[in-house]
C-alpha cells in the first residue's frame, strides 16, 4: 500500500469508524464523500502539478478515464476535491462499523461531546510507511457529516505533513451498484 493510499484509507475509514462506533445516528445507504488533501511535501506537490498540466492537455474522455482510475485507488489531485461514493449498511452501523484494514490501523483517545467526536489514529503499511494523526468528526444530522484530520506520514523515502477535510452527505437509501466496504468480523 503506497503512502498516499494509506493516508486516504486512514482519513476516510478511521473517522467514519470512530464516529459510527460512538453513534448509530447516520442513515444506512449511499453516501458521497468529498475529500480535500493538502501537503507540505514539495516533491509531491510538484508531481501533482505536473499531473494537472498533463491532464489539462488530455481529451475530456481521457481526462475522465484518468480521474476515474485515480479515484478507484483512493487518489485525487492534491488541493482539489476528490469525490467518492460509499455504501454503508445498517449492519455496519449496528456493529460499530470497523473497516477491514488487516490490523494496520488503530484509533485511540476517542471522545465524544454532543455531535463532535475527537480521535487519534495510527496506520502502518507493509512497506514501512507510518501515518499518525488526530482529527475531529462532526455529525450535522443523520444525512451529513464533516471530518478534519491532520497527519504526519513517515516513510523510508520521505516525511510529510498532510491535512485532509472530508464532507459527507447522504445520497439515497439504495446503494445501487456501489458495494459496501469489507468489514472486520
Amino acid at each position: 500500500m503506497h503512502a498516499r493510499q494509506l493516508l486516504v484509507a486512514c482519513a476516510v475509514a478511521l473517522p467514519a469508524a470512530a464516529a459510527l462506533a460512538q453513534s448509530a445516528h447516520l442513515r444506512p445507504g449511499l453516501w458521497e464523500e468529498t475529500v480535500t488533501t493538502k501537503s507540505d511535501n514539495a516533491q509531491m506537490n510538484a508531481a501533482m502539478e505536473q499531473m494537472k498540466q498533463r491532464m489539462a492537455q488530455m481529451s475530456p474522455e481521457q481526462r475522465a478515464a484518468m480521474e476515474k482510475a485515480m479515484a478507484g485507488h483512493g487518489m485525487g489531485m492534491a488541493g482539489a476535491p476528490n469525490t467518492m461514493r460509499v455504501c454503508i449498511t445498517r449492519e455496519q452501523i449496528d456493529r460499530g462499523f470497523k473497516p477491514e484494514d488487516h490490523g494496520r490501523c488503530s484509533r485511540s483517545n476517542v471522545s465524544t461531546s454532543g455531535n463532535v467526536t475527537k480521535f487519534e489514529f495510527a496506520c502502518q503499511s507493509d512497506r514501512g510507511t507510518n501515518v499518525t494523526g488526530h482529527g475531529t468528526y462532526t455529525e450535522m444530522r443523520d444525512t451529513a457529516f464533516a471530518v478534519s484530520t491532520v497527519a504526519d506520514t513517515v516513510s523510508p523515502k520521505m516525511t510529510m505533513h498532510i491535512q485532509s477535510d472530508i464532507a459527507g452527505k447522504f445520497v439515497a437509501s439504495d446503494c445501487g451498484d456501489v458495494k459496501p466496504a469489507p468489514t472486520a468480523k
